[in-house]
């Protein structure tokens, strides 16, 4: 493959131009800012999950503008989706971020609290209770 039709990737929020992984997504709500995001890519410095098409730099692509569509149209709705943990008030990126500076991968880093009627609870990380996610 030659220098020019290799994929170059910088992160819209961190400017990062590594990645973790990529994954393919599947949103079922058609009216949110991601109803048409198929693939995202998680960063290898803040490890947030971005949307695909604009963690790719190319020909018709920049960093700037890139930054521009996260922060007014995708960051608002990963905000107020995003998994976090109810102890601590992290989101999932700055605990796996944290996992991984201690050298711990997991994708296993909630566990969710159950109350007495079967109502589903609130999400505990894997940094307040590493206990809880020891296999026994």
């Amino acid at each position: 493959m030659n220098n020019e039709n290799k994929e170059k990737y910088q992160c819209p929020e961190c400017e990062s131009k590594n990645i973790r992984f990529k994954f393919k997504v599947n949103n079922r709500n058609k009216n949110d800012a991601y109803s048409h995001v198929t693939e995202e890519i998680q960063c290898a410095e803040c490890f947030m999950d971005i949307p695909a098409n604009i963690f790719l730099i190319d020909k018709n692509t920049n960093i700037e503008d890139n930054k521009k569509i996260w922060k007014s149209f995708y960051k608002p709705e990963h905000l107020r989706k995003a998994a976090k943990c109810s102890k601590c008030d992290l989101y999932y990126w700055e605990i796996e971020k944290q996992l991984a500076i201690n050298n711990i991968i997991s994708s296993d880093i909630f566990y969710q609290t159950f109350d007495n009627k079967g109502s589903a609870g609130k999400m505990v990380c894997k940094l307040c209770d590493p206990e809880a996610f020891i296999k026994k």
